[in-house]
């Protein structure tokens, strides 16, 4: 039982600290967007990663250790997570839901920001007749700012609904098991300065394995 308490508030932490980042995240994007910048975080622009890293952890840290004075007995259900006794289960659940209320009311602000500059950027092109590229640069905008909607954890609203319907549980697994690849995706496969260095990486790679092949090809023949 002692394991299993442990286990839980690990958990208890490892949660939270997920949830916290991804209001992190949310509000790094609500910047960037403000500032009529691309769709990615800048750090500097509110805090030092240094400061995040502290307020990312500190937060979730703080929950744990008032959760455990308060009712030190909540942690070790059957499953290995909070008891539902004297709702401990707030614990959790209240942080989440304020994160998940804030994040979708900064998503949708985000939307209002990127429509109302695209209409703009959409007016403008007409204008100057560049239709090609810059209605390319427009679908990323959009597809990124879409992907962000599953970064930020919106998603994990579905999470509240799953008792009641199976398809809509499905859905939450999904969306929430490829919450990593969509990170994948916005932070390192449509983000064109990763894609340069990972290009860089490779031709310096492919460099230095030439000359070790043209030796052994010399020395073979």
């Amino acid at each position: 039982m002692l394991l299993c308490a442990v286990l839980a508030g690990v958990l208890h932490f490892l949660f939270l600290s997920a949830f916290v980042w991804m209001f992190i995240q949310a509000v790094l994007l609500f910047v960037s967007v403000k500032n009529l910048k691309k769709i990615q975080s800048k750090q500097k622009e509110v805090l030092s990663w240094k400061y995040l890293i502290v307020i990312g952890y500190s937060i979730p840290l703080m929950i744990v250790c008032v959760s455990v004075g308060l009712f030190s007995n909540g942690y070790g259900s059957e499953k290995c997570w909070l008891k539902a006794d004297k709702d401990f289960l707030w614990g959790f659940l209240g942080p989440v839901c304020f994160i998940l209320a804030a994040n979708t009311i900064v998503f949708i602000s985000i939307m209002v920001i990127i429509i109302s500059i695209l209409k703009t950027m959409k007016h403008e092109i007409l204008k100057i007749k560049q239709a090609k590229s810059d209605q390319q640069y427009i679908k990323r905008v959009m597809l990124k700012t879409v992907i962000q909607f599953y970064i930020i954890g919106c998603s994990w609203i579905l999470g509240f609904f799953t008792d009641y319907n199976k398809v809509l549980e499905v859905v939450f697994l999904f969306f929430n098991s490829q919450q990593g690849t969509f990170i994948f995706f916005i932070h390192c496969a449509l983000n064109q300065e990763v894609r340069q260095l990972y290009m860089k990486w490779w031709r310096a790679f492919s460099a230095a394995c030439r000359p070790h092949t043209t030796k052994t090809w010399i020395v073979q023949h």
